[in-house]
């Protein structure tokens, strides 16, 4: 009779530190986590409304930030990335910026990105720069563009719409073939 008692002791030690543990790691998660990044998100200028998600590794956040009116988007961008470091940590993340972009500024942009993957690619920011101007001024279409060393940052705008893309200045080598 002894034996069994202590199994089952045992077994409720078991049971209860892993719900001990799964609790903490929710609470954690809540207020080290979710509130803060809400928090900072919501602070940020041009930021209209955020959400976030697990990954299919826990290791993997996907941000989703709705962008309206931004001012300047590399400024507006790195507060996001600078602040979801800051919070998370080593964890990875993805930023996924959403926006108002009608059809038309699609396919402007669709257009167009041909000149900023050669300009990535050459260096010669100023002839995309040029080039992006015209194809604005023949579409109708305001266009801003930045470049710092790790991004190009296109805000495209007309008749209410907005589209905001962030394009990396480096290639993933592994993704060449």
């Amino acid at each position: 009779m002894q034996r069994k008692y202590n199994w089952f002791i045992g077994l409720v030690s078991v049971v209860l530190t892993i719900a001990l543990l799964a609790g903490g790691q929710v609470l954690w998660q809540k207020y080290a986590v979710a509130k803060p990044l809400d928090k900072m998100l919501q602070g940020i200028d041009g930021v209209e409304r955020a959400t976030w998600e697990e990954g299919a590794k826990k290791e993997d956040v996907k941000i989703h930030v709705m962008l309206r009116q931004v001012g300047n988007l590399p400024k507006t961008y790195s507060e996001i990335t600078d602040g979801c470091r800051q919070i998370l940590g080593s964890r990875g993340f993805k930023i996924i910026i959403h926006d108002n972009r009608t059809p038309e500024l699609e396919q402007f942009y669709y257009r167009v990105h041909y000149f900023i993957q050669e300009a990535i690619f050459t260096g010669n920011f100023a002839l995309m720069a040029e080039r992006l101007e015209e194809q604005a001024a023949q579409n109708g279409v305001a266009v801003q563009a930045y470049v710092d060393a790790r991004h190009v940052y296109l805000k495209l705008t007309k008749d209410g719409g907005e589209m905001y893309e962030v394009v990396p200045r480096t290639v993933d080598s592994r993704e060449v073939k």
